[in-house]
């Protein structure tokens, strides 16, 4: 039981971490005077077709995915969202710069994807506001 208890703790402990990244990212996109513009130029410069578009797109997902990561609600979708949020990073930025942060490169991204899906496979778990107000495994 006490190793059950340790999983869950561990589980909760990444999903909040998680969830403040990305919150933090999305917030940065949606609510700091030029982050969506930012985006969106940026998102060109790489070649992400419909770039206006797609960094609303982004932000949303990153803030409320984020969000619900943190509360663990819609976990496993939210976490497919944030998976496809990050290999569009994975491929289209970090990608060509190699492994290394400090060049640019794809660790970081990395990183994030593999804690995701771990999400993605386990769950909110029991110590999440998803489990505690909602019964159906759906909307877990």
């Amino acid at each position: 039981m006490a190793k059950n208890n340790l999983s869950q703790w561990t589980l909760a402990l990444l999903r909040i971490v998680l969830g403040v990244i990305f919150t933090y990212h999305g917030y940065l996109k949606l609510f700091v005077p030029g982050g969506l513009p930012g985006t969106a130029t940026f998102f060109a410069q790489v070649g992400i077709p419909l770039a206006n578009v797609s960094a609303v797109v982004a932000a949303f997902a990153e803030f409320f995915g984020g969000l619900f990561l943190l509360l663990g609600m819609v976990t496993k979708w939210s976490s497919l969202l944030l998976i496809i949020n990050m290999l569009v990073a994975f491929f289209k930025v970090h990608l060509k710069n190699g492994l290394l942060i400090s060049n640019g490169g794809y660790e970081f991204v990395l990183a994030l994807l593999a804690a995701l899906v771990v999400v993605l496979v386990n769950g909110a778990g029991a110590l999440s506001f998803g489990k505690r107000f909602f019964k159906s495994k759906k909307l877990q």
